[in-house]
């Protein structure tokens, strides 16, 4: 039946990912520190330079993190070649939570998940990335935010002493800028306010960001499902959607920017 077709078909992408996975650790096993890392991929964006075009989760292991961690990679938008640090989708997870969760990360890579700043931190402090936020609506449409210049700790020794500043820059897109005016603030969650407001900004908009006094953006807010009578404390993009909307979909995610041109 066609049904048992489906379920054999995605039962085989499900043993192909796994596969795949399974090679790919296999591989790195082998690897000490200061083997050479040549072979290993830093980011998503290495990864389909070496021939994979699926999108899905792989292992990748940065310059500043030789361990490695899993990510899910975006082959497809614009080019491809996306380490994805952030996506919220359907409210199955709880954003609500406290400094130690966002250092640290959280959810599934396949699902709702928060990569982690220290994660960030070592994909981004060297510079030269950019950062794509595509995002949905309840009625089905979309847009985008596009920053040419995206980093988390930028050139800092101790990162989360630093509180993880946010540096962004060079805005494109369709969905209009809420990001460029929390450049260079840190992070804030309900539990550690480093914010320019005399609350705490997560604890009163119940979310984690790069808040000022308070925010444009609010991406880890609460999922409230599009319209709402409470005020900035949703999944918010307000240039988009205003102060009163929570986005259906939201999907933060960086790639090296191209070297040939600064302007996508």
């Amino acid at each position: 039946s066609a049904e048992f077709r489906d379920s054999l078909l995605s039962l085989q992408r499900e043993t192909e990912s796994l596969r795949r996975l399974r090679s790919e650790l296999h591989r790195d096993a082998g690897h000490g520190n200061h083997d050479d890392d040549a072979g290993r991929p830093r980011d998503c964006s290495d990864i389909l330079a070496s021939g994979s075009s699926q999108s899905g989760v792989y292992s990748i292991f940065p310059t500043h993190d030789p361990d490695g961690f899993m990510v899910y990679c975006d082959m497809t938008t614009a080019g491809g070649g996306w380490t994805v640090i952030q996506r919220r989708e359907d409210g199955s997870v709880n954003f609500f939570r406290d400094w130690n969760a966002y250092r640290d990360g959280f959810g599934k890579t396949t699902g709702e998940h928060w990569l982690g700043l220290q994660r960030i931190y070592s994909l981004t402090r060297s510079g030269g990335m950019e950062l794509r936020i595509d995002m949905a609506d309840f009625d089905n449409a979309t847009a985008f935010a596009h920053y040419a210049d995206f980093s988390v700790g930028r050139d800092s020794v101790n990162p989360e002493e630093d509180g993880y500043p946010l540096t962004v820059d060079q805005y494109s897109g369709t969905a209009g800028d809420s990001l460029l005016k929390h450049s260079g603030m840190q992070f804030t969650t309900k539990d550690r306010d480093q914010d320019q407001s005399e609350n705490n900004c997560a604890a009163y908009y119940q979310g984690a960001w790069w808040y000022r006094n308070c925010h444009t953006s609010n991406l880890n807010g609460q999922y409230l499902r599009g319209g709402h009578a409470s005020y900035a404390d949703g999944v918010e993009w307000s240039s988009w959607t205003g102060w009163q909307y929570s986005l259906r979909f939201t999907e933060m995610k960086i790639r090296p920017r191209p070297k040939s041109t600064s302007d996508l």
